[in-house]
């Protein structure tokens, strides 16, 4: 009688433990930050090629944001596909210097100190600073890009910048420009590769090193860009391992889709595989777009 009463004590004890210890599990498990993570792709409407890229790597892929340049020829395109796709979040992606030719939104007699000799914005952030353009004019563009985003119906939801158009260090009158026009209206703004801490938007950035740009001097002065050599397995081999590492947290990443040059159409590839959305699933990565954070800012529950 007396070993039976001992017996079921110990039984007792041991669920006792058992249901505590499942307990503590539950709790630990609520308490853990779950991963989350954002793939932003760049220079929407810069080309056809680009724009498909984009709408690929959404569908099929894990893009879920695109930041959208005004000025670009393919801008009215690219409004369109993300009007049909409206699960990838748009951004206003300020546009001061390109590559490719560009003009400004506004009258050229209006932002003269942004208009390179040739009649178009300068090829990037080398000439872009030796022009130091005014920054009356540079809010004028600005604001300019981000009312030909709004008039198009299409929601925007966050602004971020090409090339580095915010000057960085350089020119901090810009990058005040543009946290406050941010918040004029009403936009995430988010600081590309500078947001490691992620202290502007929410999301703490890694890089996916993805792609590789090149770039040569000409002897007309002239400054050119080119995508990189094919992908390296190494390459992919450390995005995919990457995205096994990440630690709870909100993550961001960034990426230029296309479909014409091969280290873009690679990269596509890379956001579409199988081994990509293993990994997902896998680890329980939750993809979210810059609505979500902007929601989480401005529209709390």
């Amino acid at each position: 009688m007396i070993m039976a009463s001992a017996r079921a004590k110990k039984q007792s004890l041991a669920i006792m433990l058992l249901i505590i210890a499942l307990a503590m599990a539950v709790v630990a498990a609520e308490d853990q930050q779950p991963v989350e993570l954002l793939v932003r792709g760049d220079d929407m409407g810069h080309t056809l090629d680009v724009n498909l890229g984009f709408i690929k790597a959404h569908t099929e892929g894990i893009v879920t944001s695109a930041s959208l340049m005004p000025p670009s020829a393919y801008f009215d395109d690219a409004v369109k596909r993300c009007k049909d796709h409206p699960r990838l979040a748009p951004g206003v992606h300020v546009t001061l210097m390109a590559t490719v030719p560009m003009r400004p939104v506004s009258p050229p007699d209006q932002v003269s100190s942004l208009i390179a000799p040739d009649g178009f914005f300068y090829h990037g952030l080398e000439d872009f600073l030796k022009a130091k353009p005014k920054i009356a004019e540079v809010e004028k563009e600005v604001r300019a890009q981000i009312q030909k985003c709004i008039d198009t119906g299409l929601r925007f939801i966050y602004l971020d910048w090409h090339m580095a158009s915010s000057g960085g260090k350089d020119r901090p009158d810009i990058v005040e420009l543009f946290q406050r026009l941010s918040r004029e209206y009403k936009l995430l703004y988010t600081h590309d590769t500078q947001d490691v801490d992620g202290r502007y938007s929410g999301a703490k950035f890694f890089s996916a090193s993805l792609e590789a740009w090149g770039s040569q001097r000409l002897p007309d002065g002239h400054l050119v860009y080119w995508c990189g050599p094919d992908l390296p397995e190494a390459t992919r081999l450390k995005f995919l391992e990457s995205l096994q590492k990440l630690q709870p947290g909100t993550w961001y990443t960034i990426c230029h889709p296309g479909l014409y040059a091969r280290r873009q159409a690679q990269s596509v590839a890379v956001l579409c595989s199988q081994d990509v959305k293993d990994i997902i699933h896998a680890r329980g990565i939750r993809l979210i777009s810059y609505t979500d954070l902007w929601n989480r800012k401005f529209n709390p529950k």
